[in-house]
């Protein structure tokens, strides 16, 4: 499974657990019902990651003689090395947005922990009583609390996914490189040994 989309697949998740953890006989407000443009949203990126994941880079064009003596293999090679010079940044960059995401879910698991409980606590109070307004006005704070922090968690997920298709992007830019490059100095040592050949003749 691709490596973005499970973590949206997770993200998702701790989403509907907070949703659950607030549901209560108060009604939930509209920010915290999925939409039907989220759930359009979750299949798109499904699709678009399935899509991504079977992607082939397609072969490079045939060229002429004219044009294979119009190639630089060394504008080539540093292409290249530009392109993995930049993977490397990004694959850092993905690691540590990966660091703060775990630490994050791991956080955003603790507050729905703690919503569970003041819900709990509300309700074992009497009924208009003091203790049960402060009850739920504690459970009331958590859940604006909770989404705040599952925003955040929902925005570093798209950076991941963003930061892993530029990286997938860059490695299919780096192949489609290194084949141009491979059928260049191919087509080229052909072309040497030909012209050797007539001259012979």
């Amino acid at each position: 499974m691709n490596i973005s989309f499970r973590f949206l697949i997770f993200t998702i998740f701790l989403s509907l657990g907070f949703i659950t953890s607030c549901n209560d006989d108060i009604t939930p407000t509209e920010e915290e019902k999925p939409s039907v443009n989220d759930t359009k949203n979750i299949a798109s990126t499904e699709t678009s990651s399935t899509d991504d994941s079977t992607k082939t880079t397609e072969p490079p064009p045939l060229y002429s003689s004219d044009e294979i003596d119009k190639i630089d293999p060394e504008d080539l090679s540093r292409q290249i090395k530009e392109i993995g010079e930049k993977i490397e940044e990004l694959e850092k960059e993905s690691s540590k947005h990966f660091e703060e995401y775990d630490k994050l879910a791991e956080f955003q698991k603790k507050i729905l922990e703690d919503i569970k409980v003041k819900k709990m606590i509300m309700r074992s109070k009497i009924v208009g009583s003091e203790e049960e307004k402060k009850a739920k006005k504690d459970f009331e704070d958590e859940k604006k609390y909770g989404r705040e922090k599952l925003q955040i968690l929902k925005e570093k997920n798209i950076v991941l996914y963003k930061i892993t298709r530029s990286i997938r992007e860059a490695k299919n830019k780096k192949e489609e490189l290194e084949k141009k490059r491979e059928y260049f100095l191919m087509k080229k040592n052909k072309k040497n040994k030909e012209n050797k050949k007539n001259k012979l003749n």
